[in-house]
């Protein structure tokens, strides 16, 4: 299964298509917020299931600010990260996905693409396409995920 991850899109368009255009065949997108009504454009765009959550930027509390999702067997923490600390440290993050049973968390805020393990949860940040931070360059996120191993990686857009 090829799944998107997006965050941080702060409501531009430029920055959906790019990720659109990167990622075609996705099977299902995660937008993990700032700003939810990108989420709802996206699924309308894409035309799969998009699974998201709302950012400290995000007015919106029919969205969660936090959910669990399984994906091809494989169960997701999905979050925007501020809520853990995520700027400055990782450890909040992956001690709540552990206490969910998750081998993936799944964050954004920082706007700052990374990929790191701790024990056995592997956390991924798909950075921004619109407004990377630290240098970086616009990107967003691919799990192929494949009996039940899940395979991360940035893409640039």
């Amino acid at each position: 299964m090829r799944v998107g991850v997006i965050s941080d899109t702060h409501g531009a368009a430029a920055g959906l298509a790019r990720a659109l255009g990167a990622l075609p065949d996705a099977e299902a997108w995660i937008h993990l917020g700032d700003v939810t009504g990108d989420a709802r454009l996206l699924e309308k765009q894409a035309g799969v299931p998009v699974y998201a959550v709302r950012g400290n930027c995000d007015l919106d509390v029919r969205t969660p600010a936090e959910q669990v999702i399984t994906l091809a067997g494989v169960r997701l923490l999905l979050c925007h990260g501020h809520q853990y600390g995520v700027r400055w440290d990782r450890t909040r993050l992956f001690y709540r996905a552990q206490e969910l049973g998750c081998a993936l968390a799944l964050y954004g805020h920082t706007h700052v693409s990374l990929v790191e393990a701790s024990g056995a949860v592997l956390a991924v940040n798909p950075g921004s396409p619109y407004l990377p931070r630290d240098g970086r360059a616009p990107s967003i996120a691919l799990l192929t995920i494949e009996a039940g191993e899940v395979y991360p990686e940035i893409l640039l857009v």
